[in-house]
């Protein structure tokens, strides 16, 4: 498939997927014979999972890291004997995310538990008068007076 037809499925601009081949989080495509990039469907799944990782939080540099130690576990043959470092590295950075994800979650629910007591005591309440038209009511009734 071409950049644009790449960037349409994936939902990113086509300088999204140039920007991701300069920083290397994308592999050169092969060329056709005119010239054209030519994406297969690993590079559609690539940027998918980029853009994914990017709306959960992860950096553009972090989302390296996840790639090159996927890439390192791949080429593991299993079952493992021993953990190598490689996947204790993909566990704590997954870790760390999955915490700061957490502590996003913590502070959405409060955020909607004070914006729903916010409404409710909004919603509750009993306006007799505007309080806008208060100041406005007793000038007028000033000036009644005055000129009584």
């Amino acid at each position: 498939m071409r950049i644009g037809e790449l960037a349409r499925h994936a939902a990113v601009n086509i300088q999204t997927i140039r920007f991701y081949e300069r920083r290397g989080l994308l592999p050169a495509p092969s060329r056709n014979s005119s010239g054209y990039r030519s994406y297969e469907k690993s590079d559609l799944d690539r940027v998918t999972f980029i853009r994914r990782n990017q709306e959960l939080g992860f950096s553009l540099e972090e989302i390296r890291q996840i790639l090159d130690l996927h890439r390192a576990v791949a080429a593991m043959t299993f079952p493992l004997r021993h953990k190598p470092s490689e996947l204790s590295a993909i566990i704590a950075l997954g870790r760390e995310r999955l915490e700061t994800i957490r502590q996003k979650v913590r502070t959405l629910r409060a955020m909607g538990l004070r914006l729903g007591s916010i409404l409710h005591q909004l919603e509750a309440a009993t306006v007799v008068t505007c309080p806008a038209s208060t100041p406005t009511r007793k000038a007028a009734n000033k000036k009644l007076q005055k000129t009584s």
